[in-house]
C-alpha cells in the first residue's frame, strides 16, 4: 500500500476468498452506491467475495457515505489522499487482493445477480481465460446530472413518461442543482423497474461482436477486449505479467497495454453476454483526445510491434476497425510469403505508418501524409513502381488499396 493511502477494513480477514472485485472511483457518487448494492444481491457465496473500492481522492460524498458502509461481502474502502490515476489505483487493489479470480469493475456499473457466478464459472473451465462483459453495451439513467446535455434530459423524460412514480421523482429535479439527482432507489432494482431507464447503446464493441463472435475469431486485436469496466481473469495471470503500467497517466490505453501483455503471454479472450453490466450514464469530458493520443504513443514506445503501429490507421480515420483488421491480416501474409521480393516497399510502408502515428499529435484529418513523410520524387516513383508489382500478384488487394489511398489523398 502506498504512503498516501488509507485503508478501512469492515470485516474479518477470511482465508478462502475466491473472487476479488476491484473498483476504482473518482467522483462517482451516488452511482457507486448502486454498483455496491448490486453486488450485495449476487447469487454467489458472498463470504468468499472481497470488494475493494479505491477512492482516488474524490471531492464528492463518497468518503462520508462509505467510511462505515456495511456489506454482506468482505468490503475494503481505500482512500487515496491524492489523485493517482487509473493504473496506480487498480494496482493498489491488486496488491491487496487475495481472490483466485480478479474482476475489474467500474464504479458506475450496475450488475445483475448472476454477474459474479458467471464470471467465476468461466474461470473454472480454463486457466488462461480473460472474460469481458464490456463489449455488450447496456446503459442506464439512474441519476440526472446538472451538466447533462438537453437531449439527454429529454431522453430521460421520454423513457419515464408512462411511469407515474418515476415521473413524479423527475418533477423534483431542478436544473439548478449542483449535485446529481437519483431517479432510482434500491427497491427499484429489486423489483426490476430500473429496466425502464435502461437501453442498449451501439458502440464499436458491439460491432466487433457481430463481426467476429464471442471468441473474436479472425480479429487480430483481441486484447482490445481488455476493458476494465467489466473484465475478469485469474490472479495467476496477473502475477505472470505484472499489473498496470503506472507510466500511463491521464485517459486511455493503460487497460489495452496490460491486455496486450496478457495476450502475448498466451491469454485467450472471451466476450460473454452472460456477465451483464449496465453503465450508469454520467457527463463525460470531451477533452480526453490529447491525453489518449499521448498514451497511444507511450503504448507504441513500449510495444513497437506492427499490431500496435496499425492502430494509427483507425485512429486517424483512414480505415475503420474492420478494414484495418483485414489489411493487417494481408500484411502479415505478405511478410511471411513475399517480403524478400519487396523489401523497399516494406521499408517505405513502415515509414508511412510511423508518420501517421506522429501526425495524430497535431492532425486527425491526415490529408497530406506523403508530404509529411518527406519522400523525394524518386522515392515516390519507386514506391509506386513497387506497389504496381505487388498489385499484380493479386494477393494483397486490401493492402495495395490502402497504400494507394494514402498516396493519392
Amino acid at each position: 500500500m502506498t504512503n498516501d493511502s488509507l485503508i478501512t477494513r469492515n470485516t474479518q480477514i477470511p482465508n478462502d476468498i475466491e473472487v476479488s472485485i476491484i473498483i476504482p472511483s473518482y467522483n462517482k457518487y451516488p452511482l457507486n452506491l448502486f454498483t455496491l448494492y448490486s453486488l450485495e444481491k449476487q447469487h454467489f457465496d458472498l463470504s468468499k467475495v472481497e470488494v475493494f473500492l479505491i477512492d482516488d481522492a474524490s471531492t464528492d460524498q463518497t468518503y462520508e457515505t462509505l467510511e462505515n458502509y456495511k456489506a454482506p461481502y468482505n468490503f475494503y474502502y481505500i482512500r487515496c489522499n491524492s489523485n493517482n490515476g487509473r493504473a496506480k489505483v487498480r494496482n493498489i487493489g491488486i496488491q491487496h487482493a487475495r481472490g483466485k479470480v480478479i474482476i475489474f469493475l467500474d464504479a458506475e456499473m450496475y450488475v445483475e445477480p448472476s454477474f459474479i457466478q458467471n464470471h467465476y464459472q468461466y474461470h473454472q473451465q480454463k486457466n488462461n481465460l480473460i472474460v469481458t462483459g464490456a463489449m455488450s453495451y447496456h446503459a442506464l439513467y439512474s441519476c440526472v446530472f446538472p451538466s447533462f446535455q438537453p437531449e439527454q434530459v429529454q431522453e430521460v423524460k421520454e423513457m419515464i413518461k408512462d411511469d407515474p412514480k418515476l415521473s413524479l421523482r423527475f418533477l423534483e429535479y431542478q436544473n439548478s442543482l449542483s449535485a446529481p439527482f437519483p431517479l432510482l432507489e434500491n427497491k427499484d432494482f429489486d423489483d426490476k423497474s430500473y429496466k425502464m431507464l435502461s437501453f442498449e447503446k451501439s458502440s464499436w464493441f458491439s460491432f466487433i461482436l457481430e463481426q467476429y463472435g464471442p471468441n473474436l475469431d479472425g480479429f487480430s486485436f483481441p486484447w482490445m477486449a481488455f476493458l476494465t469496466g467489466n473484465v475478469s481473469l485469474r490472479k495467476a495471470l496477473l502475477d505472470k505479467v505484472g499489473g498496470f503500467d503506472e507510466d500511463f497517466v491521464g485517459y486511455g490505453y493503460e487497460d489495452w497495454e496490460l491486455g496486450y501483455r496478457l495476450y502475448e503471454a498466451g491469454a485467450e479472450y472471451l466476450a460473454s453476454e452472460h456477465v451483464v453490466s449496465y453503465h450508469q450514464e454520467h457527463p463525460v469530458s470531451s477533452d480526453n483526445w490529447q491525453e489518449a493520443i499521448d498514451n497511444f504513443h507511450l503504448f507504441l514506445t513500449k510495444h513497437p510491434d506492427i499490431d500496435v503501429l496499425f492502430l494509427g490507421i483507425e485512429l486517424s480515420q483512414i480505415l475503420n476497425l474492420n478494414e484495418m483488421n483485414e489489411v493487417l491480416i494481408e500484411y502479415k501474409n505478405f511478410l511471411e510469403n513475399d517480403l524478400q521480393d519487396f523489401l523497399l516497399f516494406n521499408k517505405m510502408f513502415i515509414k508511412i505508418l510511423v508518420t501517421i502515428t506522429l501526425l495524430l499529435k497535431i492532425d486527425v484529418r491526415h490529408k497530406n501524409i506523403m508530404g509529411a513523410v518527406g519522400f523525394t520524387k524518386k522515392q515516390r516513383d519507386d514506391l509506386f513502381s513497387e506497389l504496381m508489382k505487388l498489385e499484380n500478384l493479386n494477393r494483397y488487394n486490401k493492402l495495395t488499396k490502402l497504400t494507394k489511398k494514402i498516396i493519392f489523398t
